[in-house]
């Protein structure tokens, strides 16, 4: 098969030393390994960069909804300034939150301490959710960042094996013989770590900042239901 066949490419190849030229005159396979690596580096930075803007922008709105919670005296009031923060994973989850308190007053739009678990439990349904919608994308990630190294090491032993190739079909293990293949290799290492680095780097990165997410919606629920609770007791009073 030609794409297996790399002896013509190493003896027909001048090595011209600088890195474009080692590409272009790299065997098929190396050339594959490249490109896998190239879309891997692509795909990994759409992730990065979208990840970034949705965990930040979750994570300052999210802080607005606290302080808006803690300001507010009354459902109407809280309801106009969550809107006003816009959509962002508390707000989600008060709308559930308000949603649920609205179906257990009923008619007689009336709720009793005994209700709130249902509250309570939309809210961490709706954590459940959010929690996975913001770590979606990170499994991938964590995939490019293990994978990488690996796809490049492929290319690197591919890389030696044609050196070894040339050594066999020129009797010769001289440096001009050699460094084709060996340059090839060391491509496709560096192209490896290339995508791997930044990957497992913001990985590792965005795991931490989805705990802050996550631990915002945490103390929503407890303040939110701490809130409703406070309501029920003056109305009580």
């Amino acid at each position: 098969m030609p794409l297996l066949t790399s002896n013509a490419y190493a003896a027909s190849a001048q090595f011209r030393g600088d890195v474009g030229a080692m590409i272009v005159d790299s065997d098929p396979i190396v050339k594959m390994v490249l490109f896998v690596l190239l879309l891997f580096s692509v795909i990994s930075w759409g992730i990065i960069i979208q990840k970034w803007v949705v965990i930040s922008r979750a994570r300052k709105k999210g802080a607005l909804v606290l302080d808006t919670l803690h300001e507010s005296w009354s459902m109407v009031y809280l309801n106009e300034n969550v809107n006003k923060v816009g959509d962002c994973p508390l707000s989600k989850l008060f709308r559930d939150a308000k949603d649920e308190l609205r179906k257990v007053a009923g008619k007689n739009n009336s709720v009793s301490g005994s209700m709130l678990p249902n509250v309570e439990n939309r809210i961490r349904s709706q954590i459940a959710q959010q929690t996975s919608d913001l770590n979606q994308g990170l499994g991938f990630l964590a995939s490019i960042s293990n994978s990488s190294p690996f796809i490049g090491l492929f290319g690197t032993v591919w890389g030696i094996m044609d050196s070894f190739r040339e050594i066999g079909l020129k009797g010769s293990a001289n440096l001009a013989t050699v460094a084709p293949g060996i340059s090839e290799a060391l491509i496709a290492t560096a192209a490896g770590l290339f995508v791997a680095i930044p990957a497992v780097l913001f990985y590792n990165f965005y795991t931490t900042q989805v705990s802050h997410a996550v631990t915002q919606m945490e103390r929503f629920e407890i303040d939110f239901m701490n809130w409703v609770r406070r309501g029920l007791g003056n109305a009580g009073e």
